[in-house]
């Protein structure tokens, strides 16, 4: 394969993590891996192989199949869908593991987070990449619950709920993540599919086929505290060690979760006082502009209305009804003005 020009989210990702250190696994890169082979001793997970992996996205122009590595773990094995354990066993265990963008999509997040934890050695690391809700097409939808990724968890989810799939495809929105960082989410956003394809990703659903969706959504606040929660409830062996919040005008945090930490850290991640400050300040402002942007659109629709009315005014002043009752009127209006000077 060719070797990548590294990206802004590679070079960022290899500013929190040491990937040269240890032996690793890539989750799921496709043909853009984080962690090229010849800058770290690293191996390749994802759903199928180098060839099918290709034949199923022959129709991304961006996808060539020179682009995508060779799988050293595929997880179709030419009759089912293996785990991720299943898949990756004979090489654990690694030292690390990197997974850009697919933390939202797996059908259970604690159950996939124990996979993951079976493979990495008693020290290891897991390096998330992850988008934030907030400054994507998941900007109408609600956070994630802890009630919703314990549901998916007792029902053992090995596909996308119909819930995860009605709202992704039902909310999803033409997002511009400059503008969502300035204003926030707006009502005037375009919705990228319409209620009856919407419904026909359901169906598919609800006939047991995986529909791809991101099933939950996160914040950088929301994914450390759901992680702590987890552990707190016995249910994950995974501790937020680092953690990078959204940067200006991007999608995405980064995250290293860590085994073995102590129990008593933090549920959030300390962060330097002028991070802290400098989050609360940008939540206020987004909150002060949303503010402001319903006052707007208030005032817009009062002006409508006023011109309606200005309107409707005019039309009246110009009808025969209002030129009988103007000459009807005038006599009665001069004689109260002889009686108010005389």
């Amino acid at each position: 394969m060719s070797i990548p020009t590294p990206t802004p989210r590679a070079r960022r990702v290899a500013e929190i993590f040491d990937f040269s250190a240890g032996r690793g696994l890539e989750i799921g890169p496709l043909h853009m891996p984080l962690v090229p082979r010849d800058a770290a001793d690293v191996a390749y997970l994802d759903l199928y192989d180098r060839d099918r992996l290709y034949e199923t996205h022959q129709i991304n122009p961006n996808i060539s199949r020179d682009s995508i590595p060779e799988i050293d773990y595929p997880m179709w094995d030419g009759t089912r869908m293996r785990t991720l354990e299943e898949a990756a066993k004979e090489g654990a265990p690694f030292d690390w593991a990197l997974a850009s963008h697919v933390v939202e999509h797996v059908p259970d997040l604690v159950g996939w987070l124990g996979q993951v934890e079976s493979v990495i050695a008693p020290d290891g690391a897991l390096v998330l990449v992850v988008p934030d809700r907030r400054y994507t097409f998941d900007a109408h939808r609600p956070p994630t619950t802890m009630g919703q990724i314990l549901q998916a968890h007792e029902d053992r989810h090995t596909v996308p709920s119909v819930r995860a799939v009605y709202d992704h495809h039902r909310s999803a929105v033409v997002a511009d993540p400059k503008r969502l960082h300035q204003r926030g989410p707006s009502e005037a956003e375009t919705c990228v599919h319409d209620l009856g394809y919407t419904r026909s990703q359901v169906e598919r659903a609800r006939q047991g086929e995986y529909v791809d969706c991101h099933v939950w959504t996160y914040t950088d606040r929301s994914f450390p505290e759901i992680i702590a929660e987890l552990r707190r409830l016995g249910l994950t062996g995974w501790s937020v060690e680092t953690l990078l919040p959204v940067q200006g005008n991007d999608i995405e945090f980064y995250v290293v979760l860590r085994r073995g930490l102590s129990h008593d850290l933090p549920a959030t991640p300390a962060l330097p006082d002028w991070v802290e400050q400098g989050l609360e300040l940008r939540e206020e402002v987004i909150r002060l502009r949303e503010v402001v942007a319903d006052q707007r659109c208030r005032l817009g629709s009062q002006r409508k209305q006023l011109a309606g009315q200005r309107a409707a005014m005019d039309d009246l002043r110009g009808s025969k009804r209002w030129k009988l009752a103007t000459a009807l009127a005038a006599p009665l209006d001069r004689w109260r003005d002889r009686r108010a000077d005389g």
